[in-house]
């Protein structure tokens, strides 16, 4: 089923909800754990990830305007957020780890929007997406889509090793992140998950009171993707093979980006 432009524009003059905070992410730092916990909130309405906010993004940009792009975002996001049982009070959107290619977008949309990024060290994340491939990992079979979605040259993108392309595919990210600096909080994974509590919270406005960081400590104790109740307690458990041409890889493409945003917190 597909909703058409002339249903978002009906549905924006309905009670909704624009985004008090948005996350974006560098892919396998437990963002989904932020989100998570953000969302055991009282009046905390989180959407994560929405197909079709990616189907926008994703679109060529030689096939659509970027004014009317801001504006078709603008109208899903906020019927994404439409006020449905009367007791929601803010919106948290997540983002898909490669949208922040994009954010210049979502943030047009939304520019009193504050965001943060989560990320984490890029060995270990080169790592995590080796031993499970993401759907954009794929990408690498079609290199002018890598080239669009993740910046990448498309005539190099063919010769690159796995390792590589993952590694490029995260400096593209981290340097995507770092233009813009505007109403951004930087979270790094070791800091997980009290800071959901102590900085992302304050930093979208949202009320955390003693009862409210009982119940997020409580529910950090588990990781946000597992199936089975699985005590999160860091990289530890999280820890996959890791090869010497990960390690190069993720030093020489994505280190550099992810230590600079690290030094700006």
């Amino acid at each position: 089923m597909r909703t058409g432009l002339e249903a978002l524009v009906a549905l924006d003059s309905q009670p909704s909800l624009e985004p008090a905070g948005m996350i974006f992410h560098l892919s396998r730092c437990e963002s989904t754990l932020v989100s998570r916990l953000l969302g055991t909130l009282p009046g905390v309405v989180v959407v994560a990830e929405p197909g079709p906010l990616n189907a926008l993004l994703g679109l060529d940009p030689g096939r659509v305007g970027e004014a009317e792009l801001v504006r078709v975002v603008r109208l899903l996001v906020r019927a994404l957020g439409r006020c449905r049982h009367g007791d929601e009070r803010r919106l948290v959107l997540k983002c898909t780890s490669w949208n922040i290619r994009r954010r210049p977008i979502v943030a047009a949309a939304f520019p009193e929007t504050p965001w943060i990024w989560v990320q984490r060290d890029p060995a270990r994340v080169v790592a995590s997406l080796l031993a499970k491939p993401p759907g954009w990992l794929g990408l690498q079979a079609a290199p002018e889509r890598a080239a669009r979605r993740l910046g990448l040259d498309p005539a190099a993108v063919p010769t690159m090793g796995r390792e590589e392309f993952g590694a490029r595919a995260l400096g593209a990210m981290l340097e995507a992140a770092a233009t813009d600096s505007a109403q951004r909080l930087c979270i790094d994974h070791a800091d997980l998950p009290a800071a959901v509590w102590q900085r992302v919270a304050p930093h979208f406005g949202l009320d955390a009171d003693a009862a409210a960081i009982e119940r997020m400590v409580e529910e950090s104790r588990f990781y946000a993707k597992d199936p089975a109740a699985r005590v999160f307690a860091g990289d530890e458990p999280e820890r996959r093979p890791m090869t010497d041409a990960m390690r190069q890889a993720a030093q020489r493409f994505a280190e550099p980006g992810y230590r600079a945003l690290a030094s700006r917190g």
